[in-house]
């Protein structure tokens, strides 16, 4: 019917087919639920790394209650100790990632998580019905009583307190206390005592610390209740629940469903308004409602201007209390308006609305729901001048909204804000020195809404090149050699046009400075013109068209390179053939054979050079062998000289 509301009902939500168990994992593989916090936690299972991996939980009689879907962690990843994946905690998915039920679910004791790969099964574990009711202290003893439910191994539970604050207390030196079952046991990791007692369906853990100072510390830590369903060979704990005291449950991070108990309802699906004479007849399909969430009481149908007249839009509507309503007949015309469908629960109305997807007669695609895409060029980023964006949607016909102030271009989900601009020309972006904050929707003819999208553009001051860095310079004859490395530029920074080379008298007695220039991609050059003994300060100043930037200075001290050493090994003549061998201390020195003095005519006609010395060896050798006549007779002596300097000779040549 049409009018009030009816008698509230809660719906138990949908009964699904229960998940395919497979078994307690085995170690390494492991499965922890902190049903506090509807967080689990999922350990091993290398052999799928990288690979997808569904977590849904169960309930007995109603199915899967929740699921997520994602990648599973790398093979280094999971061997490093690292969880394969975590749901509904910070760093892992949220519950109905994937394409799961977009419910957070509420874990209770008798739930079972169940871990799938490729659609199969391949671990399970049962949460626990354990839990910390509450806590006593009484001087130096804590004791800390709790709830164990049936099915609980009473050799398969732990108390544990976790207090970072007791790292520091020399009577127990880590963040963490435990109790096992059995007597008060002195601890191996403190000077505290605990135990643990069974009592019918509850516990009780008694700690006795060395202080009243350290009890205090640990009552104010978290109160934990763990329990497993197995214990291996080696001692781990398999199929692990973990409940934490003062715990709240719902979404472990933004952007993470609502648990059912906080969830309005699901808007209906494939919604179709059609005019008939001064009527709209509308139609619709109820939607499938996430479970535990609260029965349908019925639907509210409007016709909505689709266009705002002095920032409003006006609507008729009507009300069904007939939860199983799919039809209701508006008196309007569809001609600029679209129609909007929502299912009403006692959490109030469904959002977003169903769309009928016709704007007017013969406008649009009838059954549209498909959202346009829409961009901006450019993209967001650093710039240094005013920029021009285009806004474009990729369905024809479509309409763009944006704000230039920060602000949601959207009212809800489907209309676009009061402060929104309708978008007609390129936006013009002037250099402002708070970034601009660009947000923008488009809508298509069927009045189906984008993802709201951002750009955020920052206009970086001007300035001139970083410094050059790791300078070095290398003395030589009334000269240097120096090197750098380019500076990164910052943002907003034009490229390097240019580097000055400055070498500067560094003495008290001072003196002009002598520079070299040197091009944008340079990153060494000879400075001459330098005196030999001199110390100079040498940096390098790297320019752009905002300015110059200097780098550090070095310390370079120009003087005569050193003569190098020659000897002369073994000198032989015989007709057509002439052989010398030797050594010199500076490998690449180029020699030359000499007859009647160091200045005589020169016997070799190629170049000989000095090879560089072998493994331990202070020098490097070089030979030469001249044959076919060269020289004509017996030289008798020769002299050797170096264009390093060094000279050696008379040699008798045998």
């Amino acid at each position: 019917m049409v009018g009030a509301f009816g008698v509230v009902l809660l719906s138990t939500g949908l009964v699904m087919a229960p998940s395919a168990l497979a078994a307690v994992p085995t170690a390494p593989d492991n499965i922890t639920i902190f049903p506090d916090r509807d967080f689990i936690s999922v350990e091993g299972y290398a052999d799928h790394a990288g690979q997808p991996i569904t977590i849904e939980v169960t309930r007995p009689g109603q199915g899967v209650i929740g699921s997520a879907t994602g990648t599973a962690a790398t093979a280094d990843e999971i061997a490093a100790g690292n969880p394969t994946i975590e749901v509904n905690h910070p760093g892992g998915l949220c519950w109905g990632a994937g394409g799961g039920v977009q419910v957070t679910p509420d874990i209770r004791p008798g739930d079972t998580a169940v871990v799938k790969f490729g659609g199969t099964a391949a671990g399970d574990t049962t949460t626990q019905d354990i839990a910390v009711t509450d806590s006593v202290l009484e001087g130096s003893r804590l004791t800390v009583n709790g709830r164990m439910g049936t099915g609980v191994d009473p050799a398969n539970i732990e108390q544990r307190i976790v207090q970072p604050d007791l790292k520091d207390d020399p009577a127990v030196g880590r963040r963490d206390v435990r109790a096992l079952p059995g007597p008060l046991t002195p601890s191996d990791q403190g000077t505290y005592s605990s135990g643990l007692t069974v009592n019918g369906q509850g516990f009780t853990a008694v700690y006795e610390f060395p202080t009243p100072e350290t009890a205090l510390t640990a009552s104010k830590g978290q109160l934990r209740a763990m329990a497993w369903q197995n214990t291996d060979g080696d001692g781990n704990r398999q199929g692990l629940t973990i409940s934490e005291f003062g715990e709240a449950g719902g979404p472990g991070m933004g952007g993470c469903p609502a648990p059912a108990a906080g969830q309005g309802p699901l808007s209906p699906t494939a919604v179709t308004a059609v005019q008939n004479g001064d009527a709209v007849d509308v139609t619709w399909t109820p939607a499938a409602q996430n479970p535990g969430t609260a029965a349908i009481q019925g639907y509210t149908v409007r016709a909505v201007d689709i266009t705002a007249t002095g920032g409003v839009r006006n609507e008729i509507g009507k009300r069904t209390s007939d939860p199983a309503a799919t039809t209701m007949s508006l008196p309007t015309t569809l001609a600029g308006k679209r129609v909007e469908v929502r299912a009403i629960t006692q959490a109030g109305e469904s959002w977003p609305p169903a769309l009928n997807g016709t704007t007017a007669p013969g406008g649009g695609e009838p059954g549209d729901t498909t959202a346009p895409a829409a961009s901006a060029a450019p993209a967001g980023g650093t710039f240094t001048d005013a920029q021009t964006v285009t806004l474009t949607a990729d369905e024809p016909g479509s309409q763009i909204y944006y704000t230039l102030d920060g602000t949601d271009p959207l009212e809800g989900s489907d209309q676009a804000s009061l402060k929104s601009i309708a978008y007609t020309a390129p936006v013009e972006i002037a250099p402002s020195p708070t970034p601009v904050v660009l947000r923008y929707v488009a809508f298509d003819p069927a009045g189906n809404a984008s993802l709201a999208r951002t750009e955020t553009y920052t206009f970086a001051t001007v300035t001139g090149p970083g410094a050059p860095t790791a300078v070095t310079a290398i003395g030589g004859d009334r000269s240097a050699t120096v090197g750098w490395t380019a500076p990164t530029l910052p943002p907003g920074a034009a490229p390097v046009t240019g580097y000055q080379v400055t070498a500067t008298p560094a003495g008290p007695e001072g003196g002009a400075p002598v520079t070299a220039n040197a091009g944008a991609a340079a990153t060494t050059q000879l400075v001459s013109g330098l005196t030999n003994g001199v110390t100079y300060s040498v940096t390098v100043a790297a320019t752009n068209a905002q300015g110059t930037s200097v780098s550090a200075p070095v310390s370079v001290t120009p003087a005569v390179p050193a003569v190098d050493r020659l000897t002369v090994t073994g000198a032989r003549w015989r007709s057509d053939d002439f052989r010398v061998d030797g050594t010199g201390t500076v490998p690449g020195a180029v020699l030359t054979l000499h007859t009647g003095s160091f200045t005589g005519p020169a016997i070799n006609t190629g170049t000989i050079t000095v090879n560089p010395p072998a493994a331990g060896a202070a020098a490097g050798t070089w030979s030469v062998r001249l044959r076919n006549g060269e020289p004509p007779r017996h030289p008798g002596t020769i002299y050797v000289t170096s264009d390093k300097g060094g000279r050696i000779g008379p040699v008798t040549v045998r």
